[in-house]
């Protein structure tokens, strides 16, 4: 797997946490979300094991999953909300 692959399944991992990060009450989301990143850090580590230079593009990329997986669910949750707005009963 290249860097390109790598890059790809990372972003399809950032947007499955963050479609189940809306679900976790908000306070509780920071910890869930560095707990789903420390799975993918483990299992990537394991995945790499036998290629450094992989391993250390994977952990790069892995190391940035938090702030991105954030701003996802923050994109989420106002795509719902003007959604919800949306479908609100006219004024009269």
């Amino acid at each position: 797997m290249n860097r390109e692959q790598q890059a790809a399944r990372i972003e399809k991992i950032v947007a499955a946490i963050a479609e189940r990060a809306v679900s976790v009450p908000p306070d509780h989301r920071s910890a869930y979300i560095q707990d789903e990143v420390e799975k993918v850090r483990q299992a990537f580590l394991m995945t790499y094991e036998a290629d450094e230079g992989l391993r250390a593009c994977a952990m790069e990329l892995v190391t940035s999953m938090t702030g991105r997986i954030e701003a996802r669910v923050h994109a989420l949750e106002a795509s719902g909300a003007e959604a919800g707005e949306g479908r609100a009963e006219p004024k009269s």
